[in-house]
């Protein structure tokens, strides 16, 4: 028996810290979106738990977390999951996992979390556990703070440490141009977040507001709605971004925002022609990995 799940990667229309937690987490208030940029996972049932990976169309530099030399994997976060939803559901077998990778890794675009989430699903279908979507996100949440949203996918508002998900109307169709900037940031997570101040909270206005302009469908204003509180941060203490950032306005590539906590960036646009355009003109300043990508409902 074979299945397999789809696992997409994800843009943040916008990121809100709204304040610290006595867990030593953040709270946060997001408007997520899920993008055609994905990984592909088949599950085969097995006594034990194997993952076999493979890597289609990723940067040289990609570092691969929890997959090493040696093909060790245990750290991997799909390994994780499994084990998890074993120990959770008391399920003795096991399951190979043939991962096929082309989400650039530490990116912000949450290839990690998505592959989690598609174990989740997926391993539900091959045990035929019967977990509700709503059972699989309060795993997914055990093993990292964006899997329950790629559990539901599409557009979510997304709150408290990321837990919590709210999936509304899908925004309408929109063409997505994926930069990836050449930054290795090591502890990313912890890193960013040690430079977060008061200064940086907001109130989660700026996600309900845009969550309400879709559901009425007022999309037109969606570039100027668009926020991320890291954004702030990265200008602060990476000259190489502020630079970046000038240069894609000086060929006329703006706004660009940041994917999550990044340190890719996005261009979007409802316009296929528009999006292609900015493509060839940063091919042609820069050899930057970039993805043509679109939204998914």
């Amino acid at each position: 028996m074979l299945k397999s799940e789809i696992a997409p990667a994800k843009i943040n229309l916008t990121l809100e810290i709204i304040g610290g937690r006595r867990d030593g987490y953040h709270e946060i208030s997001s408007l997520m979106q899920t993008i055609d940029l994905c990984d592909y996972l088949t599950f085969h049932k097995n006594p034990w738990l194997q993952i076999i990976p493979e890597y289609h169309n990723l940067p040289a530099s990609d570092n691969l977390p929890g997959f090493d030399r040696n093909n060790y994997l245990a750290k991997n976060l799909v390994y994780k999951t499994a084990e998890a939803l074993k120990n959770k559901t008391g399920y003795k077998s096991g399951a190979v996992i043939e991962l096929k990778k082309n989400i650039p890794s530490s990116a912000g675009l949450g290839g990690g979390s998505s592959d989690a989430a598609a174990t989740l699903r997926g391993l539900n279908k091959l045990w035929n556990l019967k977990l509700s979507l709503d059972e699989l996100a309060e795993i997914g949440a055990q093993v990292g703070s964006d899997v329950p949203f790629f559990i539901y996918g599409s557009t979510c508002i997304v709150k408290g440490r990321g837990e919590q998900v709210e999936q509304i109307k899908a925004i309408n169709p929109k063409w997505i141009l994926i930069i990836l900037l050449p930054f290795e940031i090591k502890d990313k997570t912890k890193k960013l977040y040690s430079h977060v101040g008061i200064k940086n909270f907001t109130d989660g206005s700026f996600t309900n507001n845009l969550a309400k302009s879709i559901c009425k469908n007022s999309e037109d204003i969606i570039n100027t709605s668009l926020f991320n509180a890291f954004e702030i941060i990265y200008a602060e203490i990476f000259e190489d971004y502020k630079k970046w950032i000038k240069d894609f306005e000086d060929i006329g590539v703006c706004p660009v925002h940041l994917a999550g906590s990044g340190p890719s960036l996005y261009y979007i646009s409802n316009d296929e022609s528009e999006v292609l355009e900015a493509a060839e003109k940063i091919s042609s300043i820069t050899n930057l990995s970039i993805y043509i990508t679109r939204t998914v409902p």
